[in-house]
């Protein structure tokens, strides 16, 4: 039996990736994201689900195995640009609204455009998202929005205390 947390997710899924690595040293990332994946692949278009799995298929793409997890036989890699894709294009209508799905999706496609595909339309897309995110939130984006959410919440939250970053 899964258990739902008041985001959306699996409890399991937020548990491995809050943790990141195991007790023996194994890293859970990629179990993680195979978990909000099958989720995903169920019909389940929660917006939470929706930002952790964009950030997994991402984070998986950048960081080796041995930090992440991913098992090549469960999720081959060529699987993530295409599910981050996915997940972006469910909530392209709502995004420009959207602060956070603002300044998550367009700083992860500047940091690495070329990992999500095409890196022209990803690095044009991280320049709007970020004029559209700045716009919404001239001051940026609070740490404080992603407390308690994860790896997903702890990477963004190291990245939203830069003064004047993305």
């Amino acid at each position: 039996m899964i258990l739902w947390i008041e985001m959306g997710i699996p409890a399991r899924a937020l548990e491995l990736e809050q943790f990141s690595v195991g007790a023996t040293g194994e890293a859970l990332l990629g179990s993680a994201y195979e978990l909000l994946r099958d989720q995903w692949r169920t019909g389940d278009r929660d917006r939470e689900l929706g930002l952790h799995l964009m950030f997994l298929a991402w984070y998986l793409v950048i960081e080796p195995p041995s930090l992440t997890g991913l098992d090549e036989k469960r999720v081959p890699s060529v699987e993530l640009p295409a599910m981050f894709s996915e997940v972006h294009d469910y909530f392209s209508n709502s995004i420009k609204g959207d602060v956070e799905l603002l300044y998550v999706v367009g700083l992860m496609a500047h940091l690495c455009s070329w990992c999500i595909g095409d890196y022209g339309l990803w690095e044009n897309r991280s320049k709007e998202y970020r004029a559209a995110y700045r716009r919404l939130a001239p001051d940026g984006i609070l740490p404080s929005v992603f407390e308690k959410r994860g790896y997903y919440g702890h990477y963004f939250a190291g990245h939203a205390r830069i003064s004047n970053g993305y």
